[in-house]
C-alpha cells in the first residue's frame, strides 16, 4: 500500500489532537481479522484526510504501518460532529502480537487530529491462557522454589509465544516473497514480446534498406537532372549565341538577299520550337520526379509512424524495468531484514536451550533436596505438571527449530530465484540500450535524408528560374531581331528612295555618270547601319564571354565569375561530402560525418 501523498511531518499539539476523538478502542484485536475503528470528528472532513494505524512510540507521520483514505459523506454535510468508522482489511493488519499500536487520524496538510487509545493483536485462547497463568500464580504462593519455577515458566511460555510470532511474521514474509517471485516470472512470460520487438527491429532494418535503395535511386534521378539541366543551359546558350551569330550574319546577308534572311528566321524558329519541347520535356520530367518523391515522403512518413511506436514500446520497456528494479530493492530489504530476524531467533532458540537446561537442572536438584514425606506429597502434583509443559516447551522448541530451517531454506532459494531475475533485469536493460542507439542512428539518418530532399528541391526551383530567364531572354531577343528586321526594311526603302533621282540624271551620260553613282551610293547606308553593328557586336561579345566566366560548383551549385578552373577544383574539394549519397556534410564534425558514413554500410 503506497504512502499519502502530501503527507508531512506531523506536529503532536495538545489543541489538535482532540478534534478527533476514537471510540470503544478495546485493548485487543484478534490477528488476521478485519476490524473497524469509529471515531468522531469535530470538523467537516477533506477527502485527503486518512486514518493510519502507528506502533506506540512513532515520531512522524511517515512511520506508519498502514492506512486507509477517510471516505466523505454527503448526508451529513454542515453538521458540527460527525461519528464515521473506517474498515482495515486483515491483509495489511501486522502480524506482531507483542507490540502494541494506536489510531491516528491526519489531515491533508499532515497533522495529527487526534489519537486513540494503545491496543495490541491477541488471540483468545492466548488470552485465556495468560488469566489461566495468572490464576495459577495466584493460587501456589506457599513454597519459594515453586514460585520460582512458575516464574520461569512464564518467562518461557513468553518467549515461546513471541518466537511463535516471529516464525508467523517470518512465515508471513515467506509468502509475500513468492507472490513476488510469481510475479516476476509472470513478468519474464511478458518477456517474450521481446522476440516480437525484435522481429519489429528486423523489419525496420529491411524497410531501412529499402529507403536507401530509394534513396539511391531519387539521387540518382536527381543527379541525372542536373545534368540534363546543365545540358538544357548549354544548350540553349549554344543556341543564343548561334541565333546572334545568324542575326549578325543575317544583317549582313539581308542586303544580298531576302530568302537567306528567311530561310535563317525558319531555321532559327525550328531550334527555338525544339528548344521548346526540350524544356516540356524536362517539365515532364520533373513532374514525374515531383510524384516520385511524395510517394517516397509517405513511405518515409509510415516509416516515422513505425519508429515512433518503436520509441513507445522501449518507453514501455523502460518503465517495466524501472518497476522491476524499485521491487528488487524492496525485496532486497525485505531479505535484509528476513536475515536479521533469523539471528534472532537462532540466538532465541539458543538462550531457550540453556534456559531449558537450567531449569531441568534445578528442577532435579529440587526433587533431591526434598526431605518430608509431606512437601513431597504436598509439591509432587505442581512438580509434576511442570514437568510436562517443560516436556511440551522441548517438543514445540523442536518444531520451531525445524520451522526455521525450512524457512531457511526458502530464503536461500529465493536469494537464488532474485540473482537470476538480477541478471535477466541487466540483460533487458542492454538490449533495451542498444535498441535505442540504433533509432538514434535511423532518426539521424532520415533527418539527413529528408534533408537532401529538401535541398534537391530548392535546387530544382532555382533551375526552373534559371529556365524561366532563359525563356525571357530568348522572347528578348527575338523582339529586337524584328525590331532590326523593320528597321533594314526601312532602311532598304530610304535606299531605294536616294536611289531613284540618281536613276533619272544618269540618262544623258551613261558612262560617265554611273561609276559616279555607284560609288556615291554604296557608302550612304553605312553611317545608319554603323549603330546597330556596334550594339550587336556588343550583345555578341557579352553572350559569348559570359559562359567562359561562369564557373558553378557541381556539389553546392554556386557560380563564380572570374576565377580560373584550378580554383573551381580548390573550392570543390574544400567540401565534406559523402561518398554514398553526395550530400555535403561541411557542418558535421568528424565523428558526426563517420558515423554518416558507416550508416551507408548498414
Amino acid at each position: 500500500m503506497e504512502g499519502p501523498s502530501g503527507a508531512a511531518a506531523a506536529q503532536p499539539l495538545a489543541r489538535s489532537f482532540s478534534q478527533v476523538v476514537f471510540n470503544n478502542i478495546p485493548q485487543s484485536y484478534p490477528p488476521s481479522t478485519s476490524l473497524t475503528c469509529h471515531y468522531t470528528a469535530s470538523f467537516q472532513p477533506h477527502p485527503r484526510d486518512w486514518v493510519g494505524i502507528f506502533k506506540v512510540g512513532w515520531n512522524s507521520a511517515k512511520d506508519y504501518h498502514t492506512f486507509v483514505w477517510v471516505e466523505p459523506c454527503l448526508d451529513v454535510v454542515g453538521q458540527e460532529s460527525v461519528t464515521r468508522q473506517t474498515l482495515f482489511k486483515d491483509y495489511y493488519l501486522p502480524k506482531d502480537e507483542m507490540e502494541f499500536y494506536q489510531f491516528c487520524y491526519i489531515d491533508v496538510t499532515g497533522q495529527v487530529r487526534g489519537a486513540s487509545t494503545p491496543f495490541c493483536f491477541k488471540s483468545p485462547e492466548e488470552q485465556s491462557l495468560t488469566s489461566r497463568l495468572d490464576d495459577d500464580i495466584l493460587v501456589v504462593t506457599t513454597q519459594e522454589q515453586v514460585d520460582q519455577s512458575v516464574r520461569e515458566r512464564d518467562e518461557l511460555q513468553k518467549e515461546l509465544d513471541q518466537i511463535r510470532q516471529e516464525n508467523e511474521t517470518l512465515k508471513s514474509a515467506l509468502e509475500k516473497e513468492r507472490q513476488d517471485a510469481a510475479v516476476f516470472k509472470v513478468y519474464f512470460i511478458t518477456n517474450q514480446k521481446e522476440s516480437e520487438k525484435s522481429h519489429l527491429v528486423k523489419e525496420m532494418g529491411q524497410i531501412k534498406e529499402e529507403m536507401g535503395n530509394l534513396k539511391s535511386t531519387l539521387q540518382q534521378k536527381l543527379q541525372e537532372i542536373d545534368t540534363l539541366k546543365e545540358e538544357l543551359l548549354v544548350q540553349t546558350t549554344q543556341q543564343l549565341e548561334l541565333e546572334q551569330h545568324r542575326a549578325t550574319e543575317q544583317k549582313e546577308l539581308s542586303r544580298s538577299s531576302d530568302r537567306a534572311a528567311a530561310e535563317n528566321e525558319k531555321h532559327t524558329q525550328e531550334k527555338y520550337d525544339r528548344a521548346v519541347l526540350k524544356i516540356n520535356q524536362m517539365k515532364d520530367e520533373h513532374k514525374a520526379l515531383k510524384g516520385t518523391i511524395e510517394a517516397q515522403s509517405q513511405d518515409i512518413a509510415k516509416l516515422n509512424c513505425k519508429l515512433r511506436e518503436g520509441q513507445r514500446e522501449l518507453f514501455k520497456t523502460e518503465d517495466s524495468i524501472q518497476l522491476l528494479q524499485v521491487d528488487l530493492q524492496s525485496s532486497d530489504t525485505q531479505k535484509d531484514r528476513l536475515d536479521a530476524e533469523l539471528q534472532r531467533v537462532t540466538l532465541n532458540v539458543e538462550e531457550l536451550k540453556r534456559e531449558n537446561q537450567e531449569l531441568c537442572r534445578r528442577l532435579t536438584q529440587q526433587g533431591t533436596q526434598q526431605e518430608s514425606p509431606d512437601d513431597l506429597a504436598s509439591t509432587g502434583g505442581p512438580l509434576q505438571a511442570l514437568v510436562s509443559q517443560l516436556q511440551e516447551a522441548q517438543v514445540k522448541l523442536a518444531t520451531e527449530r525445524d520451522e526455521t530451517r525450512n524457512t531457511k531454506r526458502q530464503v536461500v532459494a529465493l536469494n537464488e530465484e532474485l540473482t537470476n531475475v538480477k541478471r535477466q533485469l541487466d540483460n533487458v536493460v542492454m538490449a533495451c540500450d542498444e535498441d535505442r542507439r540504433k533509432s538514434n542512428k535511423f532518426e539521424l539518418q532520415l533527418r539527413e535524408a529528408l534533408e537532401a530532399v529538401a535541398d534537391k528541391d530548392g535546387r530544382i526551383e532555382e533551375n526552373e528560374h534559371m529556365m524561366r530567364l532563359v525563356k525571357h531572354e530568348n522572347e528578348d531577343l527575338t523582339r529586337e531581331n524584328n525590331n532590326l528586321r523593320s528597321n533594314m526594311e526601312g532602311l532598304r526603302s530610304a535606299y531605294a528612295d536616294l536611289n531613284a533621282p540618281t536613276s533619272d540624271s544618269s540618262h544623258g551620260q551613261p558612262d560617265s555618270t554611273s561609276p559616279a553613282g555607284n560609288t556615291s551610293t554604296i557608302p550612304a547606308p553605312d553611317p545608319t547601319e554603323h549603330p546597330y553593328e556596334v550594339i550587336d557586336s556588343s550583345l555578341l561579345t557579352e553572350d559569348v564571354a559570359e559562359p567562359e566566366e561562369l564557373l558553378m560548383c557541381r556539389h553546392c551549385h554556386e557560380s563564380f565569375p572570374g576565377i580560373t578552373r584550378g580554383e573551381l577544383e580548390q573550392h570543390e574539394a574544400s567540401h565534406r561530402v559523402c561518398p554514398f549519397c553526395t550530400v555535403i556534410c561541411d557542418h558535421m564534425e568528424q565523428s558526426v560525418f563517420e558515423d554518416h558514413v558507416y550508416s551507408h554500410e548498414l
